[in-house]
């Protein structure tokens, strides 16, 4: 697991001073020849640069899934880089899907009108579902 935090930013709890808005990074592998990214807290700059070598690495597979569904926030930064894994993997034949997308983030893709540029599953289980198809 890879994990990230703003270096400028804290919270106090009972521990002491803490990072605010963690992010994680997890890879699952599925199935043969798919594999799952699952993507929980702030997803700015700093994810965005830590999940492109996971990306990267997927382009030659069957698929990859993008889990959402612990994400409390995504940036321009973040947008980008789902935009350029869904044409750099397509360049592969690795097909694409993004998983439990929470309404923020599905208000973003709708604003900024990619919502339609993506393949996307209510869940992880059904995004596998629809890779293993």
């Amino acid at each position: 697991m890879i994990e990230g935090h703003r270096l400028h930013e804290s919270h106090i709890n009972g521990r002491g001073v803490d990072p605010l808005d963690v992010f994680s990074i997890s890879e699952v592998r599925g199935p043969e020849g798919l594999v799952t990214l699952v993507l929980r807290g702030e997803l700015d700059m700093a994810a965005s640069t830590a999940v492109r070598p996971h990306v990267d690495a997927a382009a030659g597979l069957r698929g990859l899934v993008i889990d959402l569904g612990g994400a409390t926030f995504i940036d321009s930064s973040m947008l980008k880089e789902l935009l350029r894994a869904g044409a750099e993997l397509s360049r592969y034949e690795t097909r694409l899907v993004l998983a439990a997308i929470p309404p923020p983030v599905q208000r973003l893709f709708q604003l900024t009108r990619t919502d339609e540029m993506f393949t996307v599953a209510e869940d992880r289980e059904a995004a596998l579902r629809l890779l293993s198809s």
